[in-house]
């Protein structure tokens, strides 16, 4: 055991060899990135309606709430770093308990989770003092944060190498672009379609270079919190949970000194607040804010007469927290990362190279559209990327290199009974031959007149398909996109 603690002791930061200004704020750094994940959370969670309404089974309804009540404290405690890892635990479990999981976000969030876990058992199992514990684990979570967003810029970046990204009459960074720019009258300006698209790549491009080159990491920095920003403002979907996550990683993965600064400032607003109405003033910048939307929410609610309205309004109170929370966390968090430009301050201990694992092999998952595997949960949204039925609009390949054999059997849907897959009959697309297979094991009561090799098989149900059954591997990690047949291919999701 002593052996074991000496040689952790050099991945720990040596607060001799740091500047004054670290060394006095970097301890701070969890504490900074506990509520910010915390947020981060509760958009995810918020976005799941029927969970939350018990639609899905008493045991994820549970799990949710938990870790609705988890986060908030975290919030208003950020000290309690402990409930950190019961929130990670909580959110873990209820991932497993969704798989298969289509959402990147949510993937995305389940490696930091996953990671936070790892970290702290390690920790706890070598028996580090409560200090060593929560420096030892704050050093290797900020390791993988930003591994995660390499990952995710990464493949931000190469899914879009394709040609109708490129074209501007349908590609993703246009269809987000317009409702952007219909206030200003400019959602039809071919030049802003232009920008939309090659900006894209330029914007994501410095924000991988930054994490890595320190010296100059506010730079990409301030890029990537303006593009995060704006984004759920589109009301394109509900980008609200993928830029909380990312503002959080940015949080974790930025010098420390950064963070212990930023938490610094976040904490005076508090105390202002907590030193004028006593304890309840932790509670009331809270408070205020989620009123004053409610109302101009609930004002525009009275004019509502259909769920799809209600779900609108429902977005729209979201959406008005984003833009207040996510204004003000960014603009003080820019604010003190230009402060530290360029930055000259303390570069951590090396970590042991097992720390990269988990983002390993999200890189590794997220080749899966390419090798024949999952195209869902693959960093692939919004991309215009397709890779179904043994072609691809990728300038990188002339074919998909598939390894695995599942979107070389696509199927194309005529008729149904089914809610979920009247709209893709009505435009005669298609689905992966397994992904039609899953859909009528999970539906048995409905049926499907669908076309596979040149055949047409009439209203075959889960009790006439002929095909084997899954094994456990397949149902929870295989999930496919609709295969749109129109080209140029139209953005999706």
């Amino acid at each position: 055991m002593t052996q074991r603690l000496e040689t952790l002791a050099g991945s720990l930061p040596d607060d001799r060899n740091v500047p004054q200004t670290a060394a006095t704020t970097w301890v701070h750094g969890l504490v900074a990135f506990a509520p910010v994940w915390g947020a981060a959370m509760l958009f995810s969670l918020a976005g799941d309606r029927n969970i939350l309404m018990a639609r899905h089974g008493p045991l994820l309804f549970a799990l949710s709430w938990g870790a609705i009540a988890v986060a908030m404290t975290l919030i208003v405690r950020p000290r309690w770093t402990k409930l950190l890892y019961v929130l990670a635990g909580l959110m873990v479990a209820r991932y497993i308990l969704l798989l298969p999981v289509a959402s990147n976000n949510k993937t995305i969030s389940l490696f930091m989770n996953s990671a936070i876990l790892v970290f702290a058992a390690q920790a706890a199992w070598i028996g580090l003092r409560s200090t060593e514990f929560r420096d030892l684990t704050y050093e290797r979570m900020r390791i993988v944060a930003r591994a995660l967003l390499a990952v995710m810029y990464f493949y931000g970046i190469f899914h879009k190498i394709n040609t109708d990204f490129l074209d501007p009459r349908v590609s993703c960074a246009v269809a987000l672009y317009k409702p952007l720019a219909s206030g200003f009258g400019l959602e039809s300006n071919a030049i802003g379609h232009q920008i939309a698209i090659w900006s894209t790549f330029i914007i994501e491009t410095i924000t991988i270079v930054s994490l890595y080159w320190k010296r100059y990491f506010a730079v990409g920095l301030l890029f990537g919190l303006m593009f995060h920003f704006v984004i759920p403002i589109s009301t394109y979907s509900w980008y609200m949970d993928f830029s909380s996550l990312v503002l959080a990683l940015y949080i974790l993965s930025i010098p420390r000194e950064v963070s212990g600064e930023f938490f610094e400032r976040c904490a005076k607003i508090f105390r202002a607040s907590r030193a004028r109405f006593g304890k309840a003033g932790l509670a009331l910048p809270f408070v205020v804010v989620g009123t004053i939307i409610v109302l101009i929410v609930g004002t525009a609610a009275m004019r509502a007469h259909n769920a799809t309205q209600l779900f609108q309004l429902y977005s729209s109170v979201w959406v008005l927290f984003w833009a207040i929370y996510g204004g003000i966390t960014m603009v003080l968090l820019a604010s003190v990362a230009l402060n530290h430009l360029p930055w000259r301050g303390h570069v951590g201990a090396r970590q042991p190279l097992w720390v990269y694992a988990l983002p390993a092999f999200l890189f590794l998952s997220c080749l899966s559209p390419y090798v024949g595997l999952k195209t869902e949960s693959s960093i692939a949204m919004f991309s215009n990327l397709h890779t179904e039925g043994g072609v691809t609009n990728h300038l990188v390949f002339d074919k998909p290199p598939y390894l695995f054999d599942y979107q070389k059997d696509v199927v194309e849907i005529i008729a149904t009974s089914s809610p979920a897959l009247m709209p893709v009959a009505a435009k005669h697309d298609a689905l992966v031959w397994f992904d039609l297979q899953q859909h009528l094991r999970w539906n048995p009561d409905f049926w499907v007149t669908y076309k596979r090799n040149g055949q047409i098989y009439e209203k075959v149900t889960a009790a006439t398909l002929d095909a084997p059954p899954p094994n456990l591997l397949e149902r929870k990690f295989l999930l496919f996109k609709t295969v749109d047949f129109d080209r140029p291919k139209v953005c999706t999701h």
